[in-house]
């Protein structure tokens, strides 16, 4: 989890977005193919516009700078942004626009970018109205804490395991338990006390926290 100060680089991808994107000061902002709209759609003048635009069907403005890529690709075009926002020394990435429209499959990439991401010691946080999805790299002695300002939290392993568990401040608590990559165990749990704390000995935990109002961003790794 990032320091306040740290930069970050906002993606606005071509999924739903049905919340007020929060664009932080001195963020650096990519829109990746037609996430551009997005940024029509809320006034937002991003920094850099990445793609092979084949889903999008407007002119681009040539204010902005455009990386474009070939539509035959390994990369997704939100994988692009995130790239060229490395490039750059970002560190830290808030992702909207990850999930929904038509193509399902590129949900489940951008799940799958998320956790390469961590392992390329990347963190990204995607936001979608009220739900905020993240990875956090289980370690010992690192611990997840969710305030009470969510209500729901859910815990899935994206790797074949996740041992050592420990869940308290929480409806179903846990103590040494197991995530295992093939039974969501972890769906559906709820904060109960001030806040959640969350730890684990090794794996990579996807972390899904609903909050009360919309945005409400990521926990705090301590």
């Amino acid at each position: 989890m990032r320091d306040e100060k740290t930069p970050v680089c906002v993606i606005l991808a071509g999924g739903d977005v049905k919340e007020t994107i929060r664009i932080p000061e001195k963020a650096f902002v990519i829109c990746a193919d037609c996430g551009y709209r997005h940024a029509l759609a809320q006034g937002i003048t991003p920094d850099l516009l990445v793609g092979d635009f084949d889903s999008w069907e407007g002119t681009l403005p040539p204010e902005i700078p455009v990386v474009r890529h070939p539509v035959q690709k390994d990369e997704t075009d939100t994988w692009l942004a995130v790239a060229c926002g490395r490039e750059r020394g970002y560190t830290h990435f808030v992702i909207y626009g990850a999930f929904g429209g038509e193509r399902f499959d590129h949900s489940v990439a951008n799940l799958q970018m998320l956790h390469g991401m961590a392992g390329e010691g990347l963190y990204g946080e995607m936001r979608c109205g009220r739900q905020t999805v993240f990875p956090f790299v289980c370690r010992p002695g690192a611990v997840l804490t969710l305030p009470d300002t969510y209500d729901d939290f859910s815990l899935f392993s994206l790797t074949p395991a996740c041992t050592g568990v420990c869940i308290t401040g929480a409806r179903y608590p846990l103590t040494d338990g197991t995530l295992h990559a093939t039974f969501p165990l972890g769906v559906s749990n709820a904060v109960t006390a001030r806040e959640a704390r969350i730890s684990a000995d090794a794996g990579v935990l996807l972390v899904i926290a609903t909050g009360r109002e919309p945005n409400p961003g990521a926990g705090n790794i301590l």
